[in-house]
């Protein structure tokens, strides 16, 4: 079936492509040659050599566990012929005779040759190199191994980040890495994400971290294939990051995706399929049960205002005419069932990988399509990587790639989810005709039906992103290389939005309004870099010195209409034209604007790292990073760090111990930066902060106007970056072979120069200024334990657990030690804070007295008073909380079991406030009319004396509805359940595959959490937790290896 499949390919041109990137290809018997003329290459059913039919020889590669190794080589010693191994170890090579030689090696294991002698099925283990006991790390430009890192890094390898099948790589790295953050801001597709290393570096700036990739920084990774990564390293202590200098504050998140390796032609598939839907709905009230609480909270309404309920809450007067009759016949609608759905998900990744050591390629094609739990939400996307690599000779190597990324995003719109939570049940979707209503109930024309949002309001974007990168590698001499390296991170993206007069936000009395915006991303960077790695008997020595220039430009554009004639998107913007609505005329309007921004940074930067006998390990860092946007003066900065450690273990009076494979200590100091003030700042900080602004003006000089430019802001010219200072101490611990270790990290960090609007005496024509004023702490510990449990030839079982406790505190803020009340920043506090009135309890019957000092009554909300003066005022608010995690973590099981694999993954953030307008918007409104559709709690009544929750019908003021919605966010969630199983070969081996897994999987299956509301994860300071449903996917997929 094998060579059917092959001719199959040849039939449809792929032979020939495969030919043009120098890897095999055959049909039938013939085979099918390269372009170049040169002699065709094999596949395994004939060998190319002999031409006789070759035998298939298959095994297994473990390690003295009794572990897979996936990715380990497989090669017939004396040829080209390889192959690797699968994700179970697995492998099946065809060679000429029965006899012969294999060669494994994997990374990190002693290489060995296996003679064949006659041995179809072979059996491998690898014992672990005693030179190499530890993983290879990826680092700032290079590599290194683990057990000789001065600094923290933590590592997640691809079977971890293909099996997690999360959505996108960041999204994959939540609960597996210690001190990672990662929080997802909305549930629908394509929703971004927050991720921070180490607590908030900066108190109102960026606090993400720097993305690189294969080598490069980049912008982000959103677009980025998690099947097409083969590894993401995190740096996180300044020891590490300060190599990146003035990008590194927040820390580095590597990612190297899949390059081409030695062997015969080899293809992937890994795809999924499943859906999505909406779970852990708050409990709201049917239309029944609302109509009652309807009705008591207008007679309780009518009485605490001095009103006769029987005149003024009777059911003509609470409900309308379409809600009465709804009531009379039970016919209510339930509005959060109307706009969810369950999304269909599909995933789709083809590879294809080979070569002959001297030309290695890799091509893969992705395809995803990720509908949401809310109707009409849909994202696509398109991926595509080539890469190859080719050795010319022991001197000279280069390579080219290009990872290219096609996104159509629809996230639907914002008002539909809104409403469908603030409509009554008691209202109506549809007309009795069964055509949909635009208003659900005639008192209401505010809030109206979330099905015309879903059908007239389009929001969509759409970009190509574009990653290209080549490199060149000079051998000059034993252990001395030069490296040369050019990419571009580019992005076509365009995109708007159409709202129809039948929405939410027209409300049917307004004009059409349509917006079209571009946006354009040019970044590129060229690096150069001379390496040396020389041993000297006990000592060995690294150098790594070079430059890298760094260009970022971006340009954007916008235009608002309104007053288009007919549903065009906004691809007919100039049409827009008068509209009358209900006897107004509006006339069109438009609205353009348009931005460009760019920037350059050159940095010079130099790393030595120094092993003796490889127990006593120095490395010391330099980078001088200088930018454009900065004043003169202030362009350029140093950022330095040192790091030493010491393998403990290596000593003799420690070898007596058997069971201690490895003790390692660490410490380490570095300084990294942030720069604050560059053009895509999340606080607006532009190129221009350090000058003087100026805006288009005019002077009416005795009727002559006079045009002209006013200044419209105050520069200032030494303003320079944000620098961060860290030290660093850690501990690693390996005992019983492996079987447990653990890393243990303390960090104390300080952040100084922190951006913020300085307030300056007035004189001047201004009254602020942006100054680098502010400091930041944050300390914290980080544990990270594996343990394997249980191993055997048929049985493991690995744990991993992973611990990060930050305490965030500002130090300073403008210099005059002074709090800043406006912005929720005060000194000792985190930056994060909320500081409002706090909610005591409802007052009861019996403190009717007692609140009447207050000017309150039974049912109202106690709010504290703090400073005991007798009154509530804003002197009594106080510090709440803040929506950074006290402490989070996770745990992660993996259990092999015969041809069986299981992973359970379990995520936590504790100790976390966040303010929930789901809750403190219930207060709002009279009769339900402005509230969100009722939640089933216990309220105070005075037959239900409870200090769960205020009678709503009892007049608040603001103050108490506000300070109702601050909840404990703190969750835990099983993020994944993935069970797999791998095929037996003589089972896969009838489909004419090498290897064949099928596995199911629930995704973020379960959460438990107190948060009433939707979402505690992306519940947040700019969302309140209305941003989207809580969603939980199911998947059913494939890997195939050919």
């Amino acid at each position: 079936m094998r060579t059917t499949f092959t001719r199959l390919l040849a039939s449809n041109g792929l032979a020939a492509a495969l030919c043009c990137l120098n890897l095999p290809a055959q049909a039938g018997n013939e085979s099918v040659a390269p372009a170049n003329g040169l002699p065709p290459h094999a596949l395994p059913e004939v060998h190319p050599a002999l031409g006789a039919p070759a035998v298939t020889i298959t095994g297994k590669v473990t390690d003295e566990k009794g572990e897979s190794l996936p990715g380990a080589t497989v090669l017939l010693k004396g040829t080209t012929n390889g192959t690797t191994t699968d994700m179970s170890g697995n492998f099946s090579i065809a060679v000429p005779t029965a006899k012969g030689v294999l060669i494994v090696s994997f990374v990190g294991y002693q290489t060995i040759e296996v003679p064949i002698s006659n041995n179809l099925d072979i059996k491998v283990v690898l014992k672990a190199d005693a030179k190499s006991l530890d993983e290879v790390v990826v680092v700032g430009y290079g590599t290194q191994k683990k057990r000789d890192l001065t600094g923290t890094v933590v590592s997640l390898e691809s079977k971890e980040i293909v099996n997690s099948k999360a959505p996108n790589a960041q999204e994959a790295l939540q609960g597996r890495l210690s001190g990672v953050d990662v929080k997802r801001s909305s549930g629908k597709p394509g929703a971004d994400l927050t991720i921070e290393i180490r607590g908030a570096n900066s108190i109102g700036g960026n606090t993400q971290p720097l993305y690189v990739l294969d080598g490069i920084p980049v912008s982000n990774i959103n677009d980025i294939n998690p099947a097409d990564i083969e590894r993401i390293d995190v740096l996180k202590d300044a020891s590490s990051t300060a190599i990146y200098g003035s990008r590194g504050a927040n820390g580095v998140v590597i990612v190297t995706t899949k390059k081409g390796s030695a062997g015969g032609a080899r293809i992937t598939y890994d795809g999924y399929a499943g859906f999505v839907e909406a779970y852990n709905l708050p409990p709201m009230m049917n239309g029944a049960e609302f109509a009652a609480y309807a009705r008591e909270y207008s007679r309780t309404r009518a009485i605490d205002q001095g009103q006769n309920p029987d005149v003024v809450a009777t059911d003509d007067k609470i409900f309308s005419a379409t809600e009465l009759r709804n009531i009379q016949n039970n016919n209510f609608t339930n509005w959060i069932d109307l706009i969810k759905q369950r999304g269909l998900q599909t995933s789709h990744l083809l590879s294809l990988n080979g070569g002959d050591g001297k030309t290695n390629t890799f091509l893969s094609l992705g395809y995803q399509d990720y509908q949401g739990a809310e109707k009409v939400a849909d994202l696509k996307k398109y991926t595509m990587k080539i890469g190859v690599d080719k050795t010319l000779s022991d001197k000279f190597k280069f390579g080219a790639s290009t990872y290219t990324a096609f996104v159509d995003n629809k996230p639907g719109g914002f008002e539909a989810f809104r409403s469908a939570h603030r409509l009554r049940p008691t209202g109506s979707a549809y007309n009795e005709d069964g055509s949909e209503r635009f208003i659900a109930f005639e008192t209401e024309a505010q809030i109206t039906n979330p099905l015309f949002d879903f059908r007239n309001e389009v929001r969509r974007t759409q970009y190509v992103r574009l990653l290209p990168n080549v490199y060149g590698e000079w051998n000059i001499l034993k252990g001395l290389k030069f490296r040369s390296t050019f990419t571009t991170d580019i992005t076509y993206q365009r995109g708007g939005s159409y709202l129809d007069t039948y929405t939410k936000s027209r409300a049917g009395t307004q004009p059409s309004n349509a917006s079209y915006n571009t946006y354009h991303v040019f970044n590129y960077d060229q690096e150069n870099f001379l390496s040396y790695a020389k041993d000297f008997g006990p000592h060995s020595l690294s150098i790594l010195a070079g430059t890298t220039a760094n260009y970022y430009q971006n340009d954007a554009s916008s235009t608002t209409v309104s007053g288009l004639p007919y549903n065009s998107l906004w691809y007919n913007l100039g049409t827009s034209t008068a509209v009358t609505i209900g006897g107004t005329t509006t006339p069109p309007s438009t609205v353009a604007t348009s931005n460009y921004a760019k920037q350059t940074t050159m940095s010079y930067l130099a790393r030595a790292n120094y092993s003796f006998r490889g127990r006593y390990l120095v490395t010391l860092t330099g980078r001088y990073d200088g930018n454009s946007i900065l004043a003169e003066g202030k362009k350029w900065d140093f950022f330095p760090s040192a790091g030493f450690a010491w393998v403990a273990s290596d000593e003799d009076f420690f070898k007596q111990y058997e069971f201690l494979n490895l003790l390692k200590a660490r410490v380490s100091y570095g300084e990294s930066g942030n720069a604050a003030i560059s053009s895509n700042n999340p606080l607006g900080l532009n190129p221009y902060a350090t000058q003087v602004t100026v805006t288009p003006s005019y002077y009416d000089f005795n009727g002559v106007t006079a045009n002209g430019f006013s200044p419209s802001g105050l520069g200032n010219k030494n303003l320079t970056w944000e620098k961060t200072r860290e030290y660093n101490a850690g501990l690693e611990i390996s005992l019983f072979k492996g079987r447990i270790s653990l890393d243990a990290d303390y960090y104390n960090k300080t952040s100084r120069g922190s951006i913020l609007v300085q307030q300056i005496p007035a004189g001047n024509g201004f009254n602020s200024v942006l100054s680098n004023v502010g400091r930041v702490r944050n300390e914290g510990v980080e544990l990270n334990l594996n343990t394997v449990n249980v191993t055997n030839s048929k049985f493991t079982w690995k744990t991993n657990i992973n611990f990060a406790h930050n305490h965030n505190a500002i130090l300073d803020l403008y210099g005059d030690g002074k709090d800043d009340v406006g912005n929720s920043w005060f000194i000792g506090q985190n930056v994060r804070s909320y500081y409002d009135y706090k909610v005591i309890g409802v007052w009861q019957t019996d403190e009717a007295v007692k609140a009447a000092e207050y000017g309150q009554k039974p049912g109202q909300w106690k709010l504290q008073d703090t400073n005991g003066d007798g009154k509530i005022s804003s002197d009594d608010r106080v510090v709440l909380g803040n929506n950074s995690p006290k402490w989070f973590g996770g745990i992660s099981n993996t259990v092999n079991f015969a041809n069986f694999d299981l992973n359970v993954t379990v995520y936590t953030r504790q100790g976390v406030t966040e303010y929930n307008q789901f809750l403190s918007a219930h207060e709002f409104g009279d009769e339900g009319r402005a509230r969100y559709n009722s939640f089933n709690r216990s309220y105070w009544t005075p037959t239900n004396l409870t200090n769960e929750w205020a009678n709503a019908a009892i007049e608040q003021d603001g103050n108490r509805r506000r300070a109702s919605g601050y909840t404990d966010a703190s969750y835990t969630k099983i993020s994944n359940i993935t069970l797999g199983y791998n095929v037996p070969k003589a089972m896969s081996g009838r489909f004419g595959v090498g290897s064949l897994r099928v596995y199911a999987t629930a995704y973020n299956p379960f959460i438990f959490t107190d948060y009433v509301g939707w979402d505690p994860e992306t519940a947040s300071l700019n969302t309140y937790g209305l941003q989207s449903f809580r969603t939980r996917t199911f998947l059913f997929g494939v890997n195939v290896s050919l």
